[in-house]
């Protein structure tokens, strides 16, 4: 009797190979919020997405057994810091630790000082982070309320990653 063995998460640098699986993925993300945003899809049925790839801008791919289960958009700043842009996990990835795991991996390899922000209305997000950075090494976290230009009132936290690059 064979086992099964459990399927194995990759996270994969988004590239012009599968920008596309990203940009899809993607479009998930800003349907789930648009109950909170208010955002609506264009005459295609596409909605606009609010972070840009690129410059200060890089994004990942969560991969679970070779299937796209959700992304990353990681902004630097101008302080050497990093910014949670944008972080979906497709539905029926949730609950599973993938979402944490994904999350762990990207702080593993880009150490250093993060923020994170949740729109008002996203409380379930906010509990997400606080369990992820929680269940991390890390130094320093704060939360608070903060007034974002962009998005109004959000949650935010903050923390500095407890782990040598690559570790």
């Amino acid at each position: 009797m064979s086992e099964t063995k459990p399927p194995t998460m990759e996270v994969i640098p988004v590239g012009t190979a599968n920008r596309d699986v990203y940009n899809n993925l993607a479009q998930g993300y800003e349907a789930e919020f648009s109950a909170i945003t208010g955002k609506k899809p264009d005459a295609r049925g596409i909605f606009r997405l609010d972070t840009r790839i690129g410059d200060d801008v890089r994004a990942f791919l969560l991969s679970v057994g070779d299937v796209p289960a959700g992304l990353i958009a990681v902004r630097t700043k101008d302080d050497g810091s990093y910014e949670v842009a944008e972080f979906y996990v497709v539905p029926s990835f949730r609950k599973q630790a993938w979402g944490r795991e994904f999350a762990h991996a990207i702080w593993r390899n880009l150490p250093g000082s993060w923020e994170i922000k949740q729109i008002a209305g996203a409380e379930y997000a906010a509990e997400f982070w606080r369990k992820a950075i929680g269940a991390f090494p890390q130094t320093d976290f704060r939360e608070d309320r903060f007034d974002d230009p962009y998005w109004g009132k959000v949650t935010r936290q903050r923390f500095v990653t407890a782990v040598a690059h690559g570790a």
